[in-house]
């Protein structure tokens, strides 16, 4: 037996174009993107989240 996750069906691009899309509304903070983004894609390792957070543009990380 594996104690391995099953590979999620979501994309990095459709987690990458989610938190952008919450950032651009102006209603999300960096500083809370991860914790939303988990909550919405729960089948999602937070590693794999992480991963898409540091690859945002920095334009989108200031305000």
């Amino acid at each position: 037996m594996s104690d391995e996750k099953p590979q999620s069906s979501t994309s990095d691009e459709e987690i990458s174009d989610y938190m952008i899309r919450q950032l651009r509304s102006g209603r999300v903070k960096p500083a809370v993107l991860v914790v939303l983004t988990e909550k919405n894609f729960p089948d999602v390792d937070r590693e794999r989240i992480i991963r898409c957070f540091n690859a945002l543009d920095s334009g989108y990380l200031k305000g």
